[in-house]
Protein backbone atom coordinates (compact mmCIF):
# COMPACT_ATOMS: atom_id res chain seq x y z
CA UNK A 1 0.00 0.00 0.00
CA UNK A 2 1.43 3.40 -1.19
CA UNK A 3 1.78 6.14 1.55
CA UNK A 4 1.25 9.58 1.27
CA UNK A 5 1.31 12.53 3.70
CA UNK A 6 -1.97 15.25 3.57
CA UNK A 7 -3.15 17.85 6.13
CA UNK A 8 -6.07 18.20 5.76
CA UNK A 9 -8.47 15.85 4.34
CA UNK A 10 -12.34 16.92 3.91
CA UNK A 11 -14.20 13.25 3.10
CA UNK A 12 -17.83 13.48 1.19
CA UNK A 13 -19.40 15.30 -2.05
CA UNK A 14 -22.02 16.89 -0.47
CA UNK A 15 -23.84 20.26 0.93
CA UNK A 16 -21.19 19.69 4.35
CA UNK A 17 -18.06 19.29 2.46
CA UNK A 18 -18.61 21.89 -0.24
CA UNK A 19 -18.94 24.35 2.78
CA UNK A 20 -15.94 23.35 4.13
CA UNK A 21 -13.99 23.30 0.96
CA UNK A 22 -14.86 27.12 0.37
CA UNK A 23 -13.82 28.00 4.58
CA UNK A 24 -10.67 26.15 4.84
CA UNK A 25 -10.08 26.80 1.59
CA UNK A 26 -6.79 25.64 -0.66
CA UNK A 27 -5.29 23.86 2.47
CA UNK A 28 -7.39 20.89 2.12
CA UNK A 29 -8.73 18.08 -0.13
CA UNK A 30 -11.92 16.90 -0.71
CA UNK A 31 -12.17 13.01 -1.52
CA UNK A 32 -15.41 11.41 -2.48
CA UNK A 33 -16.40 8.55 -4.70
CA UNK A 34 -19.24 9.48 -7.72
CA UNK A 35 -18.98 6.74 -9.76
CA UNK A 36 -21.27 3.57 -8.00
CA UNK A 37 -19.40 1.05 -10.52
CA UNK A 38 -16.74 0.97 -7.77
CA UNK A 39 -19.29 -1.08 -5.92
CA UNK A 40 -20.13 -3.26 -8.70
CA UNK A 41 -19.11 -7.17 -8.51
CA UNK A 42 -17.51 -6.24 -4.86
CA UNK A 43 -19.28 -8.10 -2.50
CA UNK A 44 -18.16 -6.35 0.49
CA UNK A 45 -20.80 -4.18 -0.54
CA UNK A 46 -24.51 -4.15 -1.66
CA UNK A 47 -27.50 -2.44 -2.61
CA UNK A 48 -29.78 -1.07 -0.65
CA UNK A 49 -33.07 -0.12 -2.50
CA UNK A 50 -34.83 0.11 0.54
CA UNK A 51 -33.21 3.32 1.32
CA UNK A 52 -32.64 5.11 -1.95
CA UNK A 53 -34.34 8.05 -2.97
CA UNK A 54 -34.75 9.15 -6.13
CA UNK A 55 -37.32 12.18 -8.34
CA UNK A 56 -38.29 11.92 -12.18
CA UNK A 57 -35.97 14.51 -13.18
CA UNK A 58 -33.39 14.60 -10.38
CA UNK A 59 -30.15 12.72 -10.58
CA UNK A 60 -30.28 9.00 -10.28
CA UNK A 61 -28.68 7.78 -7.64
CA UNK A 62 -28.20 4.13 -5.64
CA UNK A 63 -27.20 3.72 -2.27
CA UNK A 64 -24.01 0.96 -1.85
CA UNK A 65 -22.73 -0.03 1.44
CA UNK A 66 -22.33 -2.55 4.44
CA UNK A 67 -24.64 -2.17 6.74
CA UNK A 68 -28.64 -3.08 5.86
CA UNK A 69 -31.12 -1.62 7.33
CA UNK A 70 -34.47 -3.07 9.07
CA UNK A 71 -36.42 -0.43 9.25
CA UNK A 72 -40.58 -0.86 10.75
CA UNK A 73 -41.78 3.17 11.57
CA UNK A 74 -38.63 4.67 10.36
CA UNK A 75 -37.53 6.29 7.19
CA UNK A 76 -34.10 6.91 5.80
CA UNK A 77 -32.92 8.05 2.37
CA UNK A 78 -29.32 7.58 1.26
CA UNK A 79 -28.13 9.98 -1.30
CA UNK A 80 -25.14 8.96 -2.49
CA UNK A 81 -22.93 10.76 -5.19
CA UNK A 82 -22.03 14.57 -5.87
CA UNK A 83 -24.45 16.82 -4.15
CA UNK A 84 -26.18 14.43 -2.18
CA UNK A 85 -29.59 15.77 -0.26
CA UNK A 86 -28.69 18.99 -2.12
CA UNK A 87 -29.98 17.05 -5.06
CA UNK A 88 -33.38 16.76 -4.13
CA UNK A 89 -34.15 19.46 -1.07
CA UNK A 90 -35.62 22.85 -1.14
CA UNK A 91 -32.53 24.82 -0.21
CA UNK A 92 -34.47 26.55 3.20
CA UNK A 93 -31.76 28.59 5.47
CA UNK A 94 -32.97 30.05 8.90
CA UNK A 95 -30.68 33.17 9.01
CA UNK A 96 -31.74 34.22 12.68
CA UNK A 97 -28.09 33.69 13.56
CA UNK A 98 -25.92 35.22 11.09
CA UNK A 99 -24.35 37.88 11.21
CA UNK A 100 -23.58 40.29 8.39
CA UNK A 101 -20.43 39.65 8.54
CA UNK A 102 -21.21 35.65 7.82
CA UNK A 103 -23.53 36.37 5.13
CA UNK A 104 -21.31 38.48 3.29
CA UNK A 105 -18.82 35.41 3.90
CA UNK A 106 -21.30 32.95 1.71
CA UNK A 107 -22.94 35.91 -0.55
CA UNK A 108 -19.19 36.42 -2.20
CA UNK A 109 -19.27 32.52 -2.69
CA UNK A 110 -22.13 33.12 -5.03
CA UNK A 111 -24.49 31.91 -2.69
CA UNK A 112 -27.86 34.66 -2.99
CA UNK A 113 -30.62 34.17 -0.02
CA UNK A 114 -34.11 34.83 -1.56
CA UNK A 115 -36.88 35.85 0.07
CA UNK A 116 -39.93 33.24 0.19
CA UNK A 117 -42.77 34.40 -2.08
CA UNK A 118 -45.46 31.98 -4.35
CA UNK A 119 -44.13 34.24 -7.56
CA UNK A 120 -40.37 34.19 -7.35
CA UNK A 121 -39.79 30.88 -5.28
CA UNK A 122 -43.27 29.48 -5.05
CA UNK A 123 -43.33 29.06 -1.13
CA UNK A 124 -43.87 31.21 1.56
CA UNK A 125 -43.58 30.83 5.51
CA UNK A 126 -44.77 32.35 8.69
CA UNK A 127 -40.78 32.94 9.73
CA UNK A 128 -39.42 35.73 7.77
CA UNK A 129 -35.72 34.07 8.61
CA UNK A 130 -35.74 31.87 7.00
CA UNK A 131 -34.81 31.95 2.76
CA UNK A 132 -33.84 30.06 0.10
CA UNK A 133 -30.10 29.49 -1.12
CA UNK A 134 -29.80 30.13 -4.74
CA UNK A 135 -27.18 30.38 -7.37
CA UNK A 136 -26.88 33.23 -10.04
CA UNK A 137 -29.55 31.71 -12.14
CA UNK A 138 -32.15 31.83 -9.14
CA UNK A 139 -32.14 27.70 -9.30
CA UNK A 140 -31.79 26.10 -6.00
CA UNK A 141 -27.78 25.96 -4.29
CA UNK A 142 -26.50 22.99 -5.63
CA UNK A 143 -22.84 21.88 -4.65
CA UNK A 144 -22.25 21.78 -8.42
CA UNK A 145 -22.38 25.34 -8.48
CA UNK A 146 -19.33 26.29 -6.41
CA UNK A 147 -17.42 24.32 -9.23
CA UNK A 148 -15.50 22.78 -6.59
CA UNK A 149 -12.41 19.55 -7.45
CA UNK A 150 -13.38 16.71 -5.86
CA UNK A 151 -10.56 13.82 -6.06
CA UNK A 152 -12.50 10.30 -6.95
CA UNK A 153 -12.07 7.72 -4.35
CA UNK A 154 -13.92 6.09 -1.80
CA UNK A 155 -13.02 5.99 1.64
CA UNK A 156 -13.26 1.97 2.77
CA UNK A 157 -11.70 2.92 6.53
CA UNK A 158 -9.63 5.17 8.68
CA UNK A 159 -7.65 4.26 11.68
CA UNK A 160 -5.50 6.30 14.55
CA UNK A 161 -2.09 4.92 15.66
CA UNK A 162 0.40 6.55 17.49
CA UNK A 163 -1.41 10.01 17.53
CA UNK A 164 -1.89 9.83 13.49
CA UNK A 165 -4.84 9.28 11.01
CA UNK A 166 -4.76 6.84 8.54
CA UNK A 167 -7.57 6.65 5.82
CA UNK A 168 -7.85 3.41 3.50
CA UNK A 169 -8.94 4.48 -0.06
CA UNK A 170 -9.81 2.93 -3.33
CA UNK A 171 -9.60 4.68 -5.93
CA UNK A 172 -11.37 4.02 -9.47
CA UNK A 173 -9.45 1.28 -11.79
CA UNK A 174 -6.93 0.31 -8.99
CA UNK A 175 -7.39 -3.03 -7.52
CA UNK A 176 -5.37 -2.20 -4.50
CA UNK A 177 -6.24 0.38 -1.95
CA UNK A 178 -4.21 3.14 -1.03
CA UNK A 179 -3.10 3.92 2.04
CA UNK A 180 -2.54 7.53 2.94
CA UNK A 181 -1.47 9.38 6.59
CA UNK A 182 -3.10 12.43 7.31
CA UNK A 183 -3.47 15.30 9.88
CA UNK A 184 -6.69 16.02 9.78
CA UNK A 185 -9.72 14.50 8.64
CA UNK A 186 -13.41 15.83 8.70
CA UNK A 187 -16.11 13.70 7.94
CA UNK A 188 -18.82 15.50 5.71
CA UNK A 189 -20.68 12.41 4.75
CA UNK A 190 -24.18 11.82 5.00
CA UNK A 191 -26.16 9.68 8.04
CA UNK A 192 -26.20 6.23 6.24
CA UNK A 193 -22.48 6.56 4.97
CA UNK A 194 -20.94 7.94 8.05
CA UNK A 195 -22.25 4.30 9.69
CA UNK A 196 -21.18 2.39 7.06
CA UNK A 197 -17.48 4.07 7.44
CA UNK A 198 -17.57 3.61 11.03
CA UNK A 199 -18.42 -0.14 10.86
CA UNK A 200 -15.88 -1.17 8.36
CA UNK A 201 -13.57 1.07 10.62
CA UNK A 202 -14.09 -1.34 13.28
CA UNK A 203 -15.49 0.96 15.57
CA UNK A 204 -19.20 -0.39 15.94
CA UNK A 205 -19.80 -3.67 17.33
CA UNK A 206 -22.42 -5.72 17.73
CA UNK A 207 -25.31 -4.74 20.47
CA UNK A 208 -24.52 -1.40 19.83
CA UNK A 209 -27.44 1.53 19.98
CA UNK A 210 -27.31 3.64 17.64
CA UNK A 211 -29.93 7.07 17.84
CA UNK A 212 -30.95 9.79 15.88
CA UNK A 213 -33.49 13.13 16.54
CA UNK A 214 -35.58 14.90 14.69
CA UNK A 215 -38.32 17.70 14.93
CA UNK A 216 -41.83 16.92 14.44
CA UNK A 217 -42.96 17.07 11.27
CA UNK A 218 -46.20 17.02 9.12
CA UNK A 219 -47.11 17.64 5.34
CA UNK A 220 -50.80 19.38 5.34
CA UNK A 221 -52.91 19.97 2.25
CA UNK A 222 -54.37 23.55 2.58
CA UNK A 223 -55.45 26.77 0.55
CA UNK A 224 -53.39 29.73 -0.57
CA UNK A 225 -55.28 31.58 2.14
CA UNK A 226 -55.32 29.59 4.83
CA UNK A 227 -54.33 31.35 8.37
CA UNK A 228 -50.77 29.32 9.00
CA UNK A 229 -50.81 27.13 11.78
CA UNK A 230 -49.74 27.97 15.55
CA UNK A 231 -46.72 27.07 17.56
CA UNK A 232 -44.78 25.88 14.27
CA UNK A 233 -42.51 26.55 11.69
CA UNK A 234 -44.14 26.38 8.31
CA UNK A 235 -42.79 26.47 4.79
CA UNK A 236 -45.95 26.63 2.61
CA UNK A 237 -45.88 25.36 -1.18
CA UNK A 238 -47.98 25.95 -3.66
CA UNK A 239 -49.42 23.27 -5.29
CA UNK A 240 -47.61 24.55 -8.58
CA UNK A 241 -43.89 24.51 -6.48
CA UNK A 242 -44.80 21.30 -4.42
CA UNK A 243 -45.16 19.51 -7.63
CA UNK A 244 -41.73 20.28 -9.22
CA UNK A 245 -40.49 19.95 -5.77
CA UNK A 246 -41.66 16.15 -5.88
CA UNK A 247 -40.97 15.45 -9.52
CA UNK A 248 -37.34 16.91 -8.69
CA UNK A 249 -37.26 20.25 -10.25
CA UNK A 250 -34.75 22.45 -8.47
CA UNK A 251 -36.56 25.98 -9.74
CA UNK A 252 -39.80 27.40 -9.98
CA UNK A 253 -41.05 25.64 -13.43
CA UNK A 254 -42.76 28.19 -15.61
CA UNK A 255 -44.52 25.48 -17.15
CA UNK A 256 -45.66 24.72 -13.66
CA UNK A 257 -46.57 28.65 -12.42
CA UNK A 258 -49.42 28.43 -15.28
CA UNK A 259 -51.38 26.32 -11.92
CA UNK A 260 -50.94 29.44 -9.98
CA UNK A 261 -54.35 30.81 -10.21
CA UNK A 262 -55.43 26.93 -8.03
CA UNK A 263 -55.77 28.37 -4.23
CA UNK A 264 -54.17 25.13 -2.94
CA UNK A 265 -50.77 24.73 -0.95
CA UNK A 266 -49.43 22.40 1.25
CA UNK A 267 -47.98 23.26 4.24
CA UNK A 268 -44.60 21.85 5.75
CA UNK A 269 -44.88 22.23 9.41
CA UNK A 270 -41.96 21.83 12.09
CA UNK A 271 -43.09 21.44 15.68
CA UNK A 272 -41.23 21.88 18.65
CA UNK A 273 -41.22 18.30 20.15
CA UNK A 274 -39.03 16.14 19.20
CA UNK A 275 -38.28 12.50 18.17
CA UNK A 276 -35.76 9.97 18.06
CA UNK A 277 -35.28 6.57 16.80
CA UNK A 278 -32.87 3.93 17.65
CA UNK A 279 -31.05 1.41 15.63
CA UNK A 280 -29.28 -2.17 17.11
CA UNK A 281 -26.43 -3.86 15.30
CA UNK A 282 -26.64 -7.22 14.80
CA UNK A 283 -24.13 -9.15 12.31
CA UNK A 284 -24.48 -6.24 9.51
CA UNK A 285 -27.89 -5.30 10.33
CA UNK A 286 -29.45 -2.25 12.03
CA UNK A 287 -32.66 -3.04 12.93
CA UNK A 288 -35.33 -0.75 14.78
CA UNK A 289 -35.40 -1.15 17.89
CA UNK A 290 -38.46 -0.83 21.03
CA UNK A 291 -40.26 0.84 18.04
CA UNK A 292 -43.85 1.10 18.84
CA UNK A 293 -46.16 -0.83 16.29
CA UNK A 294 -49.31 1.11 17.36
CA UNK A 295 -47.57 4.41 16.88
CA UNK A 296 -48.85 6.46 13.72
CA UNK A 297 -45.87 8.91 14.53
CA UNK A 298 -42.71 7.90 12.13
CA UNK A 299 -39.11 8.60 12.33
CA UNK A 300 -37.28 10.21 9.09
CA UNK A 301 -39.91 12.35 7.54
CA UNK A 302 -38.23 15.45 7.45
CA UNK A 303 -35.09 13.82 6.38
CA UNK A 304 -33.33 15.43 9.21
CA UNK A 305 -31.44 12.78 10.74
CA UNK A 306 -29.49 14.36 13.78
CA UNK A 307 -27.70 14.32 16.97
CA UNK A 308 -26.16 10.72 16.24
CA UNK A 309 -25.43 9.15 19.45
CA UNK A 310 -23.57 5.73 19.57
CA UNK A 311 -24.27 3.72 22.89
CA UNK A 312 -25.83 7.37 24.43
CA UNK A 313 -22.67 8.95 23.52
CA UNK A 314 -22.76 12.15 21.31
CA UNK A 315 -21.00 11.63 17.80
CA UNK A 316 -18.44 14.61 18.39
CA UNK A 317 -17.05 12.98 21.88
CA UNK A 318 -17.01 9.53 20.24
CA UNK A 319 -14.51 10.54 17.33
CA UNK A 320 -12.60 12.70 19.35
CA UNK A 321 -11.64 9.71 21.98
CA UNK A 322 -10.52 7.68 18.53
CA UNK A 323 -8.50 10.66 17.94
CA UNK A 324 -8.70 14.72 18.63
CA UNK A 325 -8.03 15.27 14.94
CA UNK A 326 -11.12 13.53 13.81
CA UNK A 327 -13.97 16.49 13.13
CA UNK A 328 -17.64 15.48 11.78
CA UNK A 329 -19.68 18.58 9.53
CA UNK A 330 -23.38 17.51 8.84
CA UNK A 331 -26.98 16.80 10.36
CA UNK A 332 -25.60 13.89 12.22
CA UNK A 333 -23.15 16.32 14.04
CA UNK A 334 -25.61 18.92 14.99
CA UNK A 335 -28.44 19.03 17.68
CA UNK A 336 -30.99 21.12 16.37
CA UNK A 337 -32.49 23.85 18.10
CA UNK A 338 -34.95 25.52 16.26
CA UNK A 339 -37.71 23.22 14.45
CA UNK A 340 -37.35 24.50 10.61
CA UNK A 341 -34.30 23.97 7.84
CA UNK A 342 -31.18 22.45 9.00
CA UNK A 343 -28.55 23.93 6.63
CA UNK A 344 -28.03 26.75 9.23
CA UNK A 345 -27.22 24.83 11.86
CA UNK A 346 -24.66 22.99 9.57
CA UNK A 347 -22.80 26.17 8.40
CA UNK A 348 -22.90 27.48 11.87
CA UNK A 349 -21.45 24.87 13.61
CA UNK A 350 -18.87 24.11 10.18
CA UNK A 351 -17.73 28.04 10.98
CA UNK A 352 -17.64 28.20 14.97
CA UNK A 353 -15.24 24.19 14.46
CA UNK A 354 -13.24 25.56 12.08
CA UNK A 355 -12.62 29.12 13.52
CA UNK A 356 -11.59 27.29 16.49
CA UNK A 357 -8.93 25.68 14.50
CA UNK A 358 -7.72 28.46 13.03
CA UNK A 359 -8.85 27.16 9.31
CA UNK A 360 -10.90 29.87 8.31
CA UNK A 361 -9.27 31.42 4.88
CA UNK A 362 -12.13 33.93 4.96
CA UNK A 363 -11.32 36.13 8.48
Amino acid sequence: MKKNNFKNIIVGTGFSAAISKLIIGKDSLVIGNYDHKIFLNNKDFFRRENIECNKLFSKKVFSFGSLNFTLFKGVFHDHFGIGGNSNIWGGHINLKKFSSKKLYCFERKGINFQKLDFKTTGTKTNNLKIKQMQNKKNKILNIDDFNIKIKNGFIHYFYSKNGRIFLGIKYPHKKKINEIKVKRIFLCTGAIQLLDLLYRSKLLKDGDLIQFSEFEHKFILKFTFSKFEKNCTTIRYHISRSIGHFLGFQYFSNFLKLLKFLPICIDQNFYKKKKKIKLILKNNTLEEYNFNKNSYSKFGDSIHYCDLKINGIKINNFLKKVNPNIHGFGMPFVNQIDPGPISNDIMLDILKKLNILGLNENK
